[in-house]
C-alpha cells in the first residue's frame, strides 16, 4: 500500500492530543519483502519536511551535482542530475525525487560524485541532546549493481567539515548500513538489504550527542525494528545538517529514488 507508512505518521501528528503518533507498517510486494510488524512510534512535533510534495526541489536549500552547487529554488523540478517524478513512479503522495549518478557526476567544489540536496534550516539542523525520528522511503533499480568503491552514501547529517558523523551507507553487499565515516570506532549496524525494484519504508530513531553513552539510535525496516536501540554518538561538533541523495567515490551510472522525508521530535 504505497505510502502508508508516511501518510499514517502525518494523520497521527495532527490527531488527537496524547495519542502516540505512528508510523504505520507497509508490506512491500516481491518475495525478499521484509514482514509487516506493528505501527512504529514517531515524534510528536513535525520539525522539517522534505518530501517533494511541492512538485519541485524548494523544500531544500542547496542541489549539488555535476556542474550544480546551487539553491535548489532555481532548478524547480530538476535536471538530468535529480529531477522529480510524478504517480505512479512516487511512493506516498503525488511526488518523488530521482536522484541519477554516473562516472564523473563531481560538482564544481570536487569531492566525490554526487547527486544530493541538503538543508540547514530549523528542524533539518540538530545540536547535542536533540532527539529526532527520521521517515523516508527508498527504491532501487532492479539491477542496481553492489557498490565497489569505499563509500555510497543516501543520507547523511554533515558535520561542518570532514566526512558525515552519521550516514546510512549501502555497503559492498548490498546492505543498507548505519555508518559514518566521521568518526572512528563507532558501531555499524544493518537495517536490511537493497531490495532492488521495491520501494521500502525506513524509520531511524537518533539521540544525537558527541558522547557515546548518551547518543543511540535504532532503526526499523517497512515497520520491523531491525536494528534494536544501540548506544553510539553521532556528531563532532556543535551541529549537523541533512543531506538525501547520492554521493559516492565511485561506479557505475545508476540511480535512487527518495520519497516522503519527515523528521519528528519529542
Amino acid at each position: 500500500m504505497a505510502g502508508a507508512v508516511l501518510t499514517a505518521g502525518v494523520l497521527a501528528l495532527t490527531g488527537a492530543v496524547g495519542a502516540p503518533p505512528t508510523a504505520a507498517a507497509t508490506e512491500t510486494p516481491g518475495v525478499d519483502a521484509a514482514p509487516t510488524a506493528s505501527a512504529v512510534p514517531v515524534g510528536s512535533r513535525e520539525v522539517f519536511v522534505g518530501d517533494w510534495e511541492t512538485g519541485d526541489f524548494s523544500q531544500w536549500q542547496q542541489c549539488q551535482a555535476k556542474n550544480l552547487n546551487a539553491r535548489c529554488r532555481t532548478i524547480g523540478a530538476g535536471n538530468q542530475q535529480m529531477r522529480i517524478v510524478e504517480a505512479p513512479e512516487a511512493h506516498q503522495g503525488r511526488y518523488a525525487a530521482r536522484f541519477d549518478i554516473r562516472p564523473g557526476d563531481v560538482p564544481p567544489f570536487g569531492g566525490g560524485e554526487r547527486s544530493e540536496v541538503q538543508s540547514s534550516a530549523a528542524g533539518a539542523l540538530v545540536r547535542e541532546g536533540d532527539e529526532r525520528w527520521y521517515q523516508w522511503s527508498m527504491k532501487f533499480p532492479e539491477d542496481f549493481p553492489n557498490p565497489q568503491g569505499v563509500w555510497f552514501i543516501v543520507l547523511q547529517w554533515h558535520s561542518a567539515k570532514g566526512s558525515p558523523p552519521l550516514a546510512i551507507n549501502i555497503d559492498r553487499r548490498g546492505d543498507v548500513v548505519i555508518g559514518g565515516d566521521g568518526l572512528k570506532g563507532e558501531p555499524r549496524r544493518t537495517i536490511g538489504p537493497v531490495r532492488r525494484g521495491q520501494w521500502v519504508d525506513y524509520v531511524l530513531h537518533v539521540k544525537f550527542s558527541r558522547d557515546s553513552d548518551t547518543g543511540f539510535i535504532e532503526a526499523w525496516e517497512n515497520g520491523t525494528q531491525t536494528v534494536p536501540r544501540y548506544n553510539r554518538a553521532a556528531m563532532v561538533d556543535s551541529s549537523n545538517y541533512l543531506k538525501q541523495g547520492v554521493y559516492r567515490d565511485d561506479g557505475p551510472a545508476t540511480w535512487v529514488m527518495q520519497d516522503g522525508l519527515r523528521v519528528t521530535a519529542p
